[in-house]
């Protein structure tokens, strides 16, 4: 067995470093942050064993998926995962046995998110401020100005792009940080990573976007709108995409049930990406909602899935198809933060 311990270990079972999570929430706090670092630096797969009616912020989801750990639910002395279709007395056996269990019901959804997940390329200048990108996707998408900051939740440090520049700059080269805004409507991380060329950064976050039932090209118009904003207000942005949940005011997710698929509205792809592409606007605009952003001479691409008629997936499978794997291979190349 690895020799492995720490504050918040609860036992291991085979691979797995099993903590228990008993609160209502769970957070990415100090301690949970440092669980699964060194789970991880054990050559241990982290696992958050959380009450059936426990609710996650978005923050902690994120990194526990950026770690690769595993999100279980215990009731009684059986195992469950998150969405409930197996159980087990151990961990181990959990990923092996299928046995239906009888589940809570989840609390019904109460509104529309937006997931959105944006990139920008800055040059390398001492004058580079880094946290505009959070400004714009709050304002533009979520009418939510982000209001504090800090490394776990919650955050406490009041949202000033000069510090939050400050602090990042320290922590290259690659720094994260948790932002909250609007009573915690708007939740993010942000991570500036530098490059051989500046820095990269890119801003993931979920926030209210709309009422349950909001017709898909109402939202796709916004999310085309926000992410129009983002190609005009940056020299160079690189990729960016904007989908939509269904979820609860506080971003906060159910521990128990499975989480529905997200629904594509809208995405930006960057000049370079668009010269790597070859893509002709003129051509594309015959068969999709598209549109040019940023730059003239060599602008961005921003597409709208609002096609009433076509499903979503379906419109954003016939671009990528349109395009062609191998054009879109070289694109993501061109963005990758390079010169």
């Amino acid at each position: 067995m690895t020799d492995f311990d720490h504050p918040l270990l609860d036992f291991i079972d085979g691979p797995f470093a099993c903590t228990e999570a008993r609160g209502l929430t769970v957070s990415f706090n100090e301690p949970l942050a440092d669980f699964l670092l060194s789970a991880r630096t054990a050559g241990l797969t982290p696992v958050v064993i959380s009450r059936p009616d426990a609710r996650w912020t978005f923050t902690a989801r994120y990194y526990l998926d950026l770690f690769g750990g595993w999100s279980l639910v215990r009731t009684g002395d059986l195992f469950v995962d998150p969405v409930g279709v197996k159980t087990a007395d151990t961990v181990t056996e959990l990923l092996e046995t299928r046995v239906h269990a009888e589940l809570p019901s989840q609390e019904a959804p109460e509104l529309l998110q937006a997931v959105i997940s944006v990139s920008v390329h800055h040059s390398a200048s001492d004058h580079t401020i880094l946290g505009e990108l959070v400004d714009v996707v709050g304002r533009e998408l979520g009418d939510s100005a982000p209001a504090a900051w800090g490394a776990h939740e919650p955050a406490t440090l009041a949202w000033d792009l000069v510090p939050f520049t400050t602090h990042a700059r320290s922590q290259m080269p690659d720094a994260r940080a948790f932002i909250t805004g609007g009573g915690g409507a708007l939740q993010g991380v942000h991570r500036a990573e530098r490059t051989n060329a500046g820095v990269l950064e890119t801003f993931t976050a979920v926030m209210p976007i709309a009422s349950l039932g909001a017709s898909t090209e109402t939202i796709a118009d916004r999310a085309t709108r926000a992410l129009t904003a983002i190609a005009v207000a940056f020299s160079m942005p690189l990729f960016g995409s904007v989908t939509v949940i269904p979820g609860w005011r506080d971003g906060t997710v159910p521990a128990f049930g499975a989480q529905p698929p997200a629904v594509p509205l809208a995405m930006l792809i960057g000049p370079r990406a668009v010269r790597a592409l070859g893509a002709n606007l003129h051509e594309l605009a015959e068969r999709f909602d598209v549109s040019e952003a940023g730059r003239r001479r060599i602008p961005s691409l921003i597409a709208a899935f609002s096609n009433p008629d076509v499903p979503p997936w379906r419109q954003a499978d016939d671009l990528a198809r349109t395009f062609g794997a191998d054009a879109l291979a070289r694109a993501v190349e061109a963005s990758g933060g390079g010169a």
